[in-house]
């Protein structure tokens, strides 16, 4: 960001500017989307967006910030309470819920991003590469938890584990774009969690797919 805002319409300008970006992007890519539109369709000027952002490229790399504080933020009481294997369907439901009222396109922010952008802008790549580091690691600090509580192996590797379950949601969500079904959400998520080195016998929750769970 060229200029970090000080006042509370300032601040409201830029997360206006955001906001709109961070849609316009998801719905129709970043190459196709200029600069006019979104400062149109955020009721900005060019003076606003270039007093705020030095150009397009700027713009996105806090668009990208932006998105994995949002993408984060809706998932940390989940992730920062997952401790017990409920909790963890609970949160491999959420995933799934999220796109089931939502129009569309169904693809993750961070992925659909990452995909436009890894091989031609490398300052994005590592900032989405950060993005990712972070939510990794908050899957692997759950799965460390329900280790240490007793329903996972001793000897797992939750870094893996980790790795396994974020795998299958951003390759199931490319399937989604695919087919358009959800069920192929479900299943790659089920299948990522059957493969959990469990130590307890499974509770009911481990016989219902996420859609009954919603």
């Amino acid at each position: 960001m060229r200029t970090v805002p000080t006042t509370e319409r300032g601040r409201d300008t830029v997360e206006r500017i955001l906001e709109t970006a961070a849609c316009l992007f998801h719905e129709q890519g970043v190459r196709a989307t200029g600069l006019d539109q979104i400062g149109d369709r955020a009721g900005a000027g060019k003076g606003q967006l270039y007093h705020f952002f030095a150009d397009k490229a700027d713009l996105v790399r806090d668009v990208i910030d932006h998105q994995v504080e949002q993408g984060l933020g809706a998932q940390e009481p989940e992730l920062s309470g997952m401790a017990t294997l409920a909790d963890l369907d609970r949160w491999l439901a959420l995933l799934v819920a999220a796109y089931v009222r939502a129009p569309g396109p169904h693809r993750c922010p961070l992925g659909a991003l990452l995909a436009e952008l890894a091989c031609q802008d490398p300052a994005a790549r590592a900032a989405l590469a950060v993005g990712f580091a972070r939510w990794l690691a908050s899957i692997r600090a759950g799965l460390e938890r329900i280790r240490d509580g007793g329903e996972l192996g001793p000897d797992c590797d939750c870094d893996a584990l980790a790795g396994g379950l974020l795998a299958a949601y951003e390759g199931g969500l490319v399937l989604v774009q695919a087919t358009g079904s959800l069920r192929l959400l479900e299943t790659a998520l089920a299948t990522a969690r059957a493969a959990l080195p469990v130590t307890l016998p499974e509770t009911e929750l481990r016989d219902q797919s996420f859609a009954q769970r919603r």
